[in-house]
């Protein structure tokens, strides 16, 4: 079995996905949207390791911790009807607690199990911790990668479709123009990451999504942020008032710049 070999763990996912969705009598519909966001973030994740300088080890757990990264999220939207952490509970961790109770990494050997589990317990941090160990900070790094990459496409095709989106997609958060968060704009002027703290409108969400870029550690990661083509729809879509003009200028010049790069060292 090779690294990137790990249909039994795909299996058994698809088959509590499944279980999850079942439970939820009222509205399937988040339960769908994760289900298709884990493919999707794993997908990614095969496409990152497979042009990155890495051991077999670590591609596998890099895998393994993209398929389970958001494992909990069925049991926190059954439970609380929401996937607003701060509203509810950590996810990360509660995907960690969800992992060892199936027991699902037992089969693995015990410092790939450590670096996934840390991997899913650390993906939604604001900030990786300092002191992680080399090897545990890449296998997260590709999931929070191919994790942010992932959420762009779920965003652009919610805000920028034809059909309403459900709530709990943009964080309940209010589609109020006139809510405009000032630290937002100050972490997208400065090169930062803005925080989902911080948050106060759909607007701002989407300037946040834009400061992803800020925080893409792999060459590929960038390429594909800038190339997709999710991130400039999402910035474009901002008011080119007072409130937002600039940021959303400069947002969509450094991406364009950053897809130029891209292209021109591919």
């Amino acid at each position: 079995m090779t690294g990137m070999d790990i249909a039994e763990h795909e299996a058994w996912f698809l088959d509590y996905a499944r279980a999850q969705r079942a439970l939820e009598t009222d509205d399937p519909g988040p339960i769908d949207l994760k289900m298709r966001h884990s493919h999707e973030v794993l997908a990614t994740a095969r496409a990152i390791v497979a042009e990155s300088p890495m051991t077999e080890e670590v591609r596998r757990a890099s895998l393994l911790a993209a398929l389970y990264h958001d494992v909990a999220r069925f049991e926190q939207y059954r439970r609380y009807r929401t996937f607003r952490d701060r509203e509810s509970c950590n996810h990360g961790l509660m995907g960690v607690r969800i992992l060892k109770r199936e027991q699902r990494l037992a089969d693995e050997p015990r410092l790939l199990r450590q670096r996934v589990l840390t991997a899913v317990g650390l993906h939604n941090r604001f900030a990786l911790p300092s002191g992680l160990p080399e090897t545990s900070g890449l296998v997260t790094h590709v999931v929070r990668d191919a994790d942010k990459l992932d959420i762009l496409r779920i965003m652009h095709e919610n805000l920028c479709g034809p059909e309403p989106y459900h709530p709990s997609v943009v964080l309940n958060l209010p589609d109020d123009p006139s809510l405009v968060g000032g630290a937002v704009l100050a972490a997208a002027r400065q090169g930062r990451v803005a925080a989902y703290g911080d948050l106060t409108s759909v607007n701002d969400l989407r300037v946040l999504l834009g400061t992803w870029l800020f925080d893409m550690h792999f060459p590929a990661s960038r390429r594909q942020f800038a190339a997709a083509g999710h991130a400039r729809a999402l910035l474009e879509g901002l008011p080119e008032d007072e409130g937002y003009g600039e940021t959303r200028a400069a947002l969509l010049e450094r991406l364009a710049a950053v897809g130029a790069e891209s292209a021109a060292h591919p």
